[in-house]
C-alpha cells in the first residue's frame, strides 16, 4: 500500500530530518550555526548599530565567513593589541580587509590597561585570579571604544573553545572518548563569561552564535572527541611557519576557510599581547621582593594565597573594592581559614573552580 502525506507540516519536517540524514558533519555545523546566526541578526537590529570584536581567532573569522553567507552585515569591527608583535594584529587585519570591514585598531599599552581598567574589572567581576583579568583587561579596552562609537551590540565568540576542546587541558582522554565527552559537556553546563558584564557596564549587549541555546544543544548532542581533537598544520602568526601540532576546534576549522582556519588557539590576553602583565619582572618597579614577602605572609595567615606579584596588585585593588578579606564582596560569604576555598577561604558549595581567586582545583579534599 502507498501511503500518502499531505500535511505541509509533516513534510517540511521529514525533508529537513532527511537533509540532515544526509549532510556532512561539516554541514550540519553550518547549517546550525548560521540559522542560530540569523536569530542574532533579528534582534541586533541595523548594522549601524552592530560591530564585530574581532580577535583573527578560528571562532570570530568563522563568524564573519557565515554571516557574509546569510547577509548579515557589521558596521565596524575592533581589535585591542599593544604592539605591532601581537599575533591579533595580522590575523585580523586581513579579516577584516576579506570581509571589507572598518577596522578600529586600538593600541594600549600593558600599562595603560591595567591603570585604566585593572580597578573597574575587579570591581564588576568580584575577583583578583590574574587570567580572568588579563583577558578582561582588554575586553573592557573595546567595549569602551565600541560603546564610543555609537555601537549598541556587539558579537563575541564566546563558548567555541568549551565546545570543542580549543583548550590544551581538553585533549586529553584519547582512549576515553566517553570520558572527554562527560568532561566537556559538564563544563559547558556551568559556564560563565564575563562579557555579558563588561559589555552592560558600557551600555552594550554582548552576542554569541556558540552561546545560542540552539547550537549548544546541537554541539553536544552531535560531537564528540575525534571530531574536535587532532593533529593539523598549526600556525602562530598571520603568513608564519606552518607545523603539525595537536589541535582542538578541528569540526569548526573545517566548516569555514579563513585566513584564521589553522591558526593555533590563543588566549585574549596572548593575541593581544597583555600575558607580559602576569610576569613577576613587569612589577618590579610597583612591588618589591620585600613587600611581596611581606604581604603574601600576611594575607597567607588570613587564608589568601597570593602566589605572583600580579596577584598581589589584583588583590589589593580586590581589598580596596570590598574592603579588608572582600567583607563586603556582594553574594559571598567567607569561612573560617582551612575553610572553603583552598586559596581564598569563600564558601563555593562543590565548584571545582573559585572564579574569585582563580584556584582551580578550589576543593580542600
Amino acid at each position: 500500500a502507498t501511503i500518502r502525506v499531505e500535511d505541509p507540516t509533516i513534510l517540511r519536517h521529514t525533508t529537513y530530518k532527511i537533509q540532515l540524514h544526509l549532510m556532512s558533519k561539516h554541514d550540519e555545523f553550518r547549517l546550525n550555526f548560521e540559522k542560530c546566526l540569523s536569530d542574532i541578526a533579528v534582534v541586533t537590529s541595523s548594522p549601524k548599530e552592530r560591530c564585530i570584536i574581532l580577535s583573527g581567532g578560528v571562532d570570530t573569522c568563522a563568524i564573519l565567513a557565515a554571516s557574509k553567507k546569510i547577509g548579515l552585515e557589521y558596521g565596524a569591527a575592533f581589535t585591542v593589541i599593544t604592539g605591532d608583535d601581537s599575533p591579533d594584529k595580522g590575523f585580523s587585519e586581513a579579516a577584516a580587509k576579506k570581509h571589507g570591514l572598518e577596522h578600529h585598531i586600538i593600541r594600549l599599552t600593558a600599562d595603560k590597561l591595567v591603570s585604566a581598567y585593572l580597578p573597574l574589572c575587579v570591581k564588576l567581576l568580584h575577583t583578583f585570579d590574574g587570567m580572568t583579568l588579563r583577558n578582561s583587561l582588554v575586553v573592557t579596552a573595546v567595549f569602551k571604544r565600541v560603546s564610543e562609537a555609537g555601537f549598541k551590540h556587539a558579537i563575541v565568540g564566546d563558548g567555541a573553545d568549551e565546545l570543542f576542546g580549543g583548550y590544551s587541558f581538553m585533549w586529553g582522554w584519547p582512549d576515553d572518548p566517553e570520558k572527554w565527552r562527560e568532561k566537556r559537556d559538564s563544563m559547558c553546563r556551568k559556564w560563565t563569561f564575563a562579557t555579558a558584564t563588561l559589555a552592560q557596564h558600557f551600555g552594550l549587549k554582548s552576542h554569541s552564535p556558540y552561546m545560542h541555546p540552539n547550537f549548544v544543544e546541537w554541539a553536544l548532542t552531535n560531537t564528540q572527541r575525534s571530531d574536535c581533537i587532532g593533529e593539523r598544520p598549526i600556525r602562530l602568526f598571520y603568513g608564519g611557519e606552518i607545523i603539525d601540532h595537536q589541535t582542538g576546534k578541528i569540526v569548526l576549522r573545517e566548516a569555514y576557510e579563513t585566513v584564521s582556519s589553522w591558526r593555533r588557539k590563543d588566549p585574549i590576553e596572548v593575541g593581544s599581547g597583555v600575558t607580559v602583565i602576569g610576569h613577576d619582572s613587569y612589577w618590579k618597579d610597583i612591588v618589591t621582593d620585600e613587600e611581596f614577602k611581606e604581604e603574601t605572609a600576611e594575607a597567607m595567615a588570613r587564608g589568601f594565597e597570593i602566589k605572583t606579584k600580579e596577584y598581589l596588585v589584583n588583590f589589593r585593588a580586590f581589598e580596596r573594592c570590598f574592603g579588608r578579606s572582600g567583607s563586603s564582596l556582594p553574594g559571598k560569604n567567607r569561612l573560617l581559614v582551612g575553610e572553603g576555598c583552598v586559596g581564598c577561604c569563600f564558601d563555593i558549595g562543590d565548584a571545582m573552580f573559585c572564579h574569585i581567586c582563580g584556584a582551580y582545583p578550589a576543593q580542600r579534599n
